[in-house]
């Protein structure tokens, strides 16, 4: 027998599979390595079957699963309905009851932390990951004036305020970071977390997420290299890719190769001189809250290195989960997540690249209740790892392995 989605959707307790119409779209992530994070989202609709209504209303806690190989729930989605809107599509005349199609829409934790004003009495400097840290704890934490009025003894014995909310886990939050960022002053509205949050993580090279299970993820500019070291690329053979839309992209609009790097105290400047003579002076200027010029100097570096050329890209890869697949591949693909690391490969040539290590950005589902695909939106893995920094240059490597003619300016993986 075939593998089928078998998607579960759960709102509170509740379980509304059955009455899930169409497609359920669910977006994590973001398009592309250059963009800035988004909070992650779920559209569908549910019918009322009875008339009896749907019982549910905004901030209900919604979450959308399927089953792997082995029939364990995995999970694509979990957040908070932000809006639904029914419209009538039987009046009754003839049923007895009239009945509505009611879209929902839910958000992942990141669109919550735009509503929040956190640190009124500012923050000291502190690197990427300390201080995105810090932003998230404060803006998904929950006040005294927001808690529930329950005795003490309901509350769980290892529960702590700073573990209170279920939508923050320190552990997903890579610490310390990589880039040091200069210090926040007190003011009196406070600052938003979101904003904040975003701003750091462009300063610090790293990306932040909504991830499949609800919770806030930050991983600094170190991580894709780990992981890829650690862990290997996911080969996803042509066979599993629909050709459908299928295509890449090389943008004028990418090529930088003069960088200003505006950081707490001042700017720096880095030039590329072999892409000026090819594509004349494309200056781009960038606001960070890096506190020095060392760090404003390294990530001009790194930005350069990783625009100074046009690249050519995937825009998105399209795989049917209940397409000709192993069991093997459609669990990995379903484990996978914004960061993760996939090898492309005998792509035709007409697009103009044939093979690419690259690093998932963003995936959006597409699931009813016969068909699930998804699509991969990925970027060169190039463009993620940079320089290679002292620090994880693998301990086992010897100097006579690498090749004669490297240079350490020139070192982008080992």
């Amino acid at each position: 027998m075939s593998w089928q989605p078998q998607a579960t959707v759960t709102i509170g307790a509740d379980d509304f599979t059955g009455q899930a119409l169409e497609t359920v779209r669910i977006t994590r992530g973001r398009d592309n390595v250059f963009a800035e994070p988004r909070a992650s989202y779920c559209i569908l609709e549910l019918i009322d079957l009875d008339g009896a209504g749907l019982d549910f209303q905004v901030l209900d806690e919604l979450a959308v699963t399927v089953k792997d190989s082995l029939g364990a729930d995995v999970p694509l989605f979990a957040g908070l309905i932000s809006d639904w809107t029914a419209r009538l599509y039987d009046t009754g005349s003839e049923s007895g009851a009239a009945r509505s199609i009611t879209t929902v829409i839910a958000v992942g934790p990141l669109a919550r932390l735009n509503r929040r004003s956190v640190a009124v009495d500012g923050l000291p400097g502190q690197q990427d990951g300390d201080r995105i840290f810090d932003l998230i704890a404060a803006g998904l934490s929950i006040s005294w004036e927001e808690f529930p009025a329950i005795a003490w003894q309901d509350v769980g014995a290892t529960t702590t305020w700073a573990t209170i909310d279920p939508d923050f886990d320190p552990a997903r939050i890579d610490r310390p970071g990589v880039f040091d960022i200069a210090p926040l002053d007190a003011a009196d509205g406070g600052y938003n977390p979101l904003t904040q949050a975003y701003l750091t993580a462009i300063s610090g090279r790293g990306v932040l997420f909504d991830d499949a299970e609800g919770f806030v993820v930050y991983e600094d500019a170190d991580r894709r290299e780990i992981r890829a070291q650690t862990d290997g690329y996911l080969p996803i053979p042509p066979t599993a890719i629909t050709t459908a839309n299928l295509s890449t992209v090389q943008q004028f609009s990418d090529i930088t190769n003069r960088a200003t790097v505006r950081f707490d105290g001042g700017e720096v400047r880095v030039s590329d001189a072999a892409s000026i003579v090819e594509f004349g002076v494309l200056a781009n200027t960038f606001e960070t809250n890096l506190a020095n010029v060392a760090n404003a100097e390294a990530w001009a570096v790194d930005y350069i290195e990783d625009h100074a050329a046009p690249n050519t890209n995937v825009t998105g890869v399209g795989v049917r989960l209940d397409g000709n697949l192993s069991d093997e591949l459609r669990d990995d693909i379903l484990a996978l997540e914004v960061g993760s690391a996939i090898f492309l490969d005998d792509l035709p040539g007409t697009l103009g690249v044939e093979q690419l290590p690259a690093f998932v950005e963003g995936l959006e589902y597409f699931i009813d209740e016969r068909r699930a695909e998804v699509r991969l939106l990925v970027s060169d893995a190039a463009l993620s790892i940079g320089s290679v920094r002292w620090g994880l240059v693998p301990a086992t490597l010897r100097w006579n392995q690498a090749p004669a003619t490297l240079t350490w300016q020139d070192a982008r993986s080992i």
